[in-house]
């Protein structure tokens, strides 16, 4: 069974897995390992057409986006 997750306010509408996957890219892009992630948390303001996303490692170091990531 193939699931989909999608959050809709107003006109727009996201699915999850484009959120996790767009947070995801961004890391890379800052050369981050993301295997070498504990922890990720993902935050999606809806009415801002934002995500915000906070990751340890498993050193402990945090890291995170200080400007959202638009859809």
């Amino acid at each position: 069974m193939k699931t989909k997750i999608q959050v809709q306010f107003g006109t727009n509408g996201v699915d999850v897995k484009d959120i996790e996957k767009a947070v995801k890219e961004d890391l890379k892009a800052k050369e981050v390992v993301l295997n070498k992630l504990d922890t990720l948390d993902i935050y999606f303001k809806p009415a801002e057409n934002a995500v915000y996303y906070v990751a340890t490692d498993k050193a402990g170091k945090e890291i995170k986006n200080d400007d959202a990531i638009s859809f």
